[in-house]
């Protein structure tokens, strides 16, 4: 009807396209725009065209002569005041008028309503589209994040695999634990030593992995390995010789000497 920008339109548009319920939210509101206008439609008159006809009869007949009804006929076009002033003077032309500027302001006062619904339901609609997106871009980055950290894991024990001066060490599972599994990685050269957690579970709150080396029959403190860098290798203490390493879980921070029951992997050199 002329009431919407253009950017409404085009939103609405798009909206009916792509959801069935605003398409046939806008289908009934036309229809009901439609029945609208039917109930209170009102005709005018019945007799007000009998009586401007018979008016213009009356005029008509006061000459008969062909010649005398063209003038009659421009001076009503020139000056054609009498009939309109006598017609916009009945009061059933008036009432007509009241009705008609009724109707049409009862069909804005609906359309605007429609339109503000519709640009409402519009605006919904993009927004939980907006917030739907967000969620899966925010879910493709976590992923993406994780992946990256997994690639660059690999790639650094691909790295030390391959290091002439790099020692692997497979750490099995003891008794208790028959499934697990960690990688030690012993540079012979500046005796860094590099632990890979493998399968390892995750430490339970308040408790740490922590790395022994074990030297000459006596295990020596490797250092703890990081609670959030599970999937990492991370570089421990530095050891200059070791016959094996064993890995204890032990309360937060670390102790000064090994908890034999909580014992979870180890292997030899």
């Amino acid at each position: 009807m002329g009431l919407a920008s253009e950017e409404e339109v085009s939103i609405l548009e798009c909206v009916r396209k792509n959801n069935a319920e605003v398409e046939q939210a806008i289908l009934e509101a036309q229809q009901t725009l439609e029945e609208f206008a039917t109930v209170h439609a009102m005709p005018p008159p019945a007799g007000l065209k009998t009586a401007i006809w018979d008016k213009i009869s009356a005029q008509e007949s006061t000459d008969s002569d062909n010649e005398k009804i063209v003038p009659f006929i421009s001076q009503a076009e020139e000056n054609p005041q009498p009939v309109e002033q006598k017609s916009e003077e009945d009061p059933r032309i008036k009432n007509l008028d009241r009705v008609q500027s009724s109707r049409t302001v009862s069909r804005i006062a609906v359309a605007a309503s429609l339109i503000s619904v519709c640009s409402l339901l519009g605006n919904l609609y993009l927004h939980n589209k907006s917030k739907e997106n967000e969620s899966q871009l925010a879910k493709v980055a976590a992923e993406n994040n994780v992946n990256q950290q997994a690639l660059a894991s690999l790639q650094d024990k691909w790295k030390m695999v391959y290091d002439p001066h790099m020692k692997t060490i497979t750490l099995a599972g003891v008794e208790n634990h028959p499934d697990l599994k960690a990688l030690v990685f012993w540079d012979s050269k500046s005796k860094n030593v590099y632990l890979s957690m493998e399968n390892m579970p995750a430490a339970p709150e308040g408790m740490q992995y922590q790395l022994w080396a074990i030297v000459d029959g006596k295990p020596v403190d490797a250092g703890v390995f990081p609670q959030d860098k599970a999937a990492d290798v991370n570089m421990m203490s530095t050891i200059p010789s070791a016959q094996a390493f064993a890995i204890t879980l032990e309360k937060q921070g670390g102790s000064p000497t090994p908890t034999m029951s909580q014992m979870y992997v180890m292997g030899n050199i």
